[in-house]
């Protein structure tokens, strides 16, 4: 159940990605910006939450609270900002984005999802494993698309200002 749910979580995340053709790096800082967020407003939401009786089953209050921030900067974020103007670029943007994204959210949904199958526990000790390098490398990979989307245009060829 737990990897249905995370492959539905990435393929729905990749179409939204996809679909507007945001760039990645906008989005990968935005889900930066959520585990932020996350870290200082988790449980304050959470509480609020509970508080209100919100249904979330079965997820419980702290990690439906943490799985929304993580994620709600990014989700705003696919309203508008720069885009990719070729096909290429979104789908590999898109997969980026997905990706990331589900790596941010794994460890708060496997805490309330318990993973029974042994091949997918396998799989998810394996991401874990490497999570910390492979976050890493998304964050820095949207940094240099967002350096791409807005960095220093440079001289066109055979356009001399002298």
């Amino acid at each position: 159940m737990t990897i249905v749910i995370l492959v539905a979580i990435l393929l729905a995340l990749f179409a939204l990605a996809f679909v507007t053709k945001r760039r990645f790096g906008v989005l990968g800082l935005g889900l930066a910006a959520g585990v932020v967020l996350q870290q200082l407003l988790g449980s304050g939401l959470a509480d609020i939450l509970e508080s209100r009786n919100v249904p979330i089953e079965p997820l419980s209050y702290n990690t439906a609270a943490q799985v929304f921030l993580i994620l709600a900067p990014a989700l705003i974020l696919l309203i508008g900002g720069p885009k990719y103007h070729d096909n290429k670029g979104a789908v590999i943007g898109s997969l980026l984005f997905a990706f990331l994204a589900t790596l941010f959210v794994l460890g708060p949904l496997t805490k309330d999802l318990p993973t029974l199958d042994a091949n997918v526990k396998v799989v998810l000790d394996f991401i874990a494993q490497w999570q910390n390098i492979l976050v890493a490398g998304g964050v820095a990979i949207a940094v240099v698309d967002m350096f791409l989307a807005h960095g220093p245009k440079l001289p066109s060829k055979g356009h001399n200002k002298h």
